[in-house]
């Protein structure tokens, strides 16, 4: 299980690049992109407050 989970933010990060990727180079995102990159952002700023907490 442990190892799915490296995966899984392994995988994670890669989608996160290629956005950053694709912006960079001025390409179109998807809608799905988009809404997978506000959840992902929130996630991240939900476990910043937690972790300062």
């Amino acid at each position: 299980m442990k190892k799915f989970d490296e995966n899984k933010e392994a995988l994670k990060q890669i989608g996160r690049e290629a956005i950053a990727e694709s912006r960079r180079l001025g390409l179109p995102l998807s809608a799905q992109d988009l809404k997978n990159e506000a959840e992902d952002q929130a996630k991240q700023e939900h476990n910043k407050h937690v972790s300062a907490a």
